[in-house]
């Protein structure tokens, strides 16, 4: 491959990660709007569901009245980051062995 086929690459995978990091970070934003309105996020940051059980979860939570302004970007979100594939994140102990409160 010639060099500039190469710098062309290089590019053009930065170009992709820095538009996945913007999406994630609308996505995450897209969150916190549409879901702590009635629950903190360690409801939703300890789910694993697959793409399709989120998207029940989401509409249920829009007849509920959650403020959704962008459903696909909400799904999107909650899917990519917490898939039934990623284990659930062991609770972080404080000093004494008990469960520390979440910041959430």
């Amino acid at each position: 491959m010639r060099p500039r086929g190469i710098v062309l690459l290089i590019a053009a995978g930065a170009l992709m990660l820095a538009a996945d990091s913007q999406l994630s970070e609308r996505g995450k934003q897209e969150e916190q709007h549409s879901c702590i309105q009635c629950h903190s996020l360690r409801l939703v940051n300890s789910q694993r569901l697959s793409r399709a059980a989120w998207g029940k979860e989401v509409d249920k939570m829009i007849g509920w009245g959650a403020p959704v302004r962008d459903r696909q970007l909400l799904l999107d979100y909650l899917s990519e980051e917490y898939p039934d594939s990623k284990p659930v994140p062991k609770p972080e102990l404080t000093g004494d062995g008990a469960a520390a409160r979440s910041k959430h």
